[in-house]
Formats: C-alpha cells, structure tokens, sequence
C-alpha cells in the first residue's frame, strides 16, 4: 500500500546539541523516504532534478540523500552558519546540488564513501555534518581509489568526534577542521587501509599515556606484520614512559623495533 505524506519526515527536529551527538538509527522505511525526498523536492529546483535519480542509490543510501537534504534546507541561529542551498559554481549549482550528483554516482560504484558519510551525520552535529559536505562536494566520495581507506576508517568517525567535537564553539570552526584534519589524515592516496584498521585497537591500547601522528601511522611503509607484533606491547612501554615522566611516540615506537627506546 502506498503511503502518502503531507510533510517531510525529518529526522532532526528539535536538534540543538552541538558536539560528538549520537544519533538514534534512522526507521523511517524506504517508502517513507522516497515520499519525504520528492516532498523537499516541491522546496528545492535541485532535489527536483535529482528526482529522476533517486532508482539509482541503494535503498540503504536513501536516509543519507534524506538527511543531507534536510540539513542542507534546515537553517542554524549560528552567526557563521553555513549555507548549502545557494550557489557556488558558475553553472548555479550549490553544496547541496554537488552533493547530490556526488551520490548518484557512488551510491553504485563507491558505496563504502556513502557508508562513510552517514557515519559522520550519525555521530556529529549539524555544523560539523554541513563542513564535511563542504569539503567533500566535487570528487572525493567518487573517487574508487579511497573505496578501502573509507571502509576501515568508518569505524573511527565516532572516535574522531569525540577526539575533536566535546568543546563547541558556536563562533569558531576549529573544532570542524580538527575534526576534517582527522579523516583527510586517513581517507587519502598514501593511507595504506591495513593500517586504518588497526588505529581503533591502537588508541584503545594507549589511551592519554602516549600520543602518534595519525597520518604518519597509516602511511609508513613499516610492515603490517611488524606493527601488529609491536601493538602487543605499545601499552607497557607507554606505562614505562610515563613511570619515568616521559612521553612516548607511540607511533615510532610501533613502526619501528621495538628496542628503538
């Protein structure tokens, strides 16, 4: 039976937290985000012309196009909110219009990007999901290339928020580039994805007792063999330091032999 909605099924209202918020899983049922979908469309010349494409994205992937349209159309009581309906290319499209086309095409050939973003709504907030769109409108959730880096890092997106996000600051955006400096360190060309995979064990083993340069664990060409050998006492050499009022690289330390100290 056909369902018949007089108004967007919005996911968000009454949304006011800033920070690393985590989100409720999205129930709305495909139906129900098709209608909500072709009902911003009455709202939006983009949306209307992204209609037509809406058989191509995996059912999974509907709540992402919903949301990102919602948050695109919903608008912050922020002096320095961002605005992702008005246009930033000669051709009259926006954020939102770029993210859109972005989606039609990865939502097949690149879903894990897809996958990804919804990780960062998921658990981010509005402002923090608003950057993220600005910054990955134009290619990169296209890009095949980073399919593998985008898969092992979802699993990080909560840690990178609440790394980044727990003190917001309704006036700066420091805390959306630290937040963006955290997934470009592992969703790019030299981030090897064997690595990506082993970060969320790695903060979990040193806690606040050791720090590591993100990227430069991910794209050392040291041997995942090694690193995992090294992973299995990162944590008693980081009390040994810390003992001895030191603080350990943690990353030298696993990308090299560990008798480097």
């Amino acid at each position: 039976m056909a369902i018949k909605l007089t108004a967007p099924l919005t996911r968000f209202d009454g949304w006011r937290t800033m920070g690393a918020v985590k989100h409720p899983a999205d129930t709305r049922t495909a139906e129900e985000l098709k209608e909500t979908i072709k009902l911003w469309a009455l709202a939006n010349k983009e949306v209307k012309e992204f209609l037509p494409h809406l058989k191509e994205i995996r059912e999974k992937h509907l709540g992402l196009v919903a949301d990102t349209i919602e948050l695109s159309m919903r608008r912050a009581m922020l002096p320095n909110d961002i605005n992702l309906i008005e246009p930033v290319e000669a051709n009259g499209k926006s954020i939102l219009g770029l993210m859109l086309d972005s989606y039609k095409v990865a939502s097949k050939e690149n879903p894990e990007a897809l996958d990804f973003t919804q990780e960062v709504i998921n658990n981010t907030d509005s402002r923090t999901a608003k950057v993220f769109f600005l910054e990955s409108a134009g290619g990169v959730l296209e890009n095949k290339d980073f399919s593998k880096q985008f898969k092992t890092a979802t699993p990080l997106v909560e840690i990178f928020a609440k790394q980044t996000l727990n003190t917001p600051n309704p006036y700066s955006f420091d805390n959306q580039k630290n937040f963006m400096f955290l997934v470009k360190s592992v969703v790019n060309e030299k981030a090897n994805p064997e690595k990506i995979s082993l970060v969320k064990d790695f903060y979990n083993k040193i806690a606040n007792k050791a720090y590591f340069n993100l990227f430069e664990f991910v794209a050392n060409k040291a041997p995942v063999s090694k690193v995992e050998d090294n992973l299995n006492t990162v944590e008693q050499v980081a009390d040994m330091f810390v003992r001895e009022g030191k603080v350990l690289d943690a990353g030298k330390f696993v990308n090299r032999n560990t008798n480097l100290y």
